[in-house]
């Protein structure tokens, strides 16, 4: 029996991408640090699909062996990959929490790399696999006020596709999911609940960005970008001097810098 395997999975897109896969009849094993979300999501989602669904409650980011080891010791066989968890943190770097920035990158990049390699000798033998890296629209600009987690999905875009190049040979594919911004607990860890950014008129939901993510696994697209208008602004975007980009992502962000009280 073969699992598509997805961390972040208590909540947001995470949880909408255990929903699609679900629905269409996939095995799970959702990953995260809340033990009673992720009964709760399982109870949910055996009770509306044919599906066996498992979880494991952990910190990827402190171990992300265990969840390899848990598989293991279960027998149970990943065949789809989603490296979703992730957070953010808004605020100019000088005056960043130190603990929670290097979090970040722990997160977003060293766990996301740690699964990837832990799993991909499985796919190799089994002669199939499918790699989804949750990413973000801030994976082709510098992001002024969020600074570090721009850069770290631009780490996570630039290694996917190299990675995606790399195994073709093994038929094992890797996508990226670009999600815009949207509206979820996302916002709420990274203290930016009040930017123009997340109160914009084309927001998008965690369901919305699920379903991109899901369409994108079906074609086999290499990346995909939630949202025509936010596809619409990265296509002008990416011809822009990086120096201009930065200060274009700048201004923007910097129109609503406080935070909530």
């Amino acid at each position: 029996m073969k699992y598509v395997l997805i961390t972040g999975a208590s909540s947001g897109i995470g949880k909408e991408f255990a929903r699609q896969f679900a629905s269409h009849g996939y095995n799970l094993i959702l990953v995260a640090r809340r033990k009673e979300l992720l009964e709760s999501l399982q109870k949910e989602l055996m009770e509306n699909y044919d599906s066996n669904v498992e979880y494991f409650a952990c910190d990827i980011a402190a171990d992300p062996k265990a969840v390899y080891d848990y598989c293991q010791s279960r027998g149970l066989r990943v065949s789809i990959l989603v490296n979703n968890a992730g957070y953010g943190d808004y605020g100019t770097f000088a005056e960043a929490d130190l603990d929670k920035t290097l979090g970040m990158i722990e997160l977003n990049n060293k766990a996301l790399v740690a699964l990837t390699y832990y799993f991909i000798p499985d796919m190799k033998q089994d002669g199939y696999g499918h790699i989804i890296n949750t990413c973000s629209v801030a994976s082709f600009m510098p992001g002024p006020y969020m600074a570090v987690y721009y850069a770290t999905k631009a780490f996570v875009m630039s290694f996917s596709l190299a990675l995606r190049e790399e195994l073709k040979q093994d038929n094992i594919n890797v996508s990226v999911l670009c999600p815009a911004p949207t509206k979820s607990d996302f916002w709420k860890v990274a203290n930016g609940e009040t930017t123009a950014v997340y109160n914009n008129l084309f927001a998008r939901t965690s369901e919305d960005a699920a379903k991109t993510g899901y369409d994108m696994f079906i074609k086999n697209k290499a990346y995909a970008i939630d949202g025509l208008a936010y596809s619409a602004l990265i296509q002008l975007v990416r011809h822009l001097p990086l120096e201009l980009a930065a200060r274009a992502v700048g201004y923007i962000q910097s129109k609503t810098k406080q935070k909530k009280a």
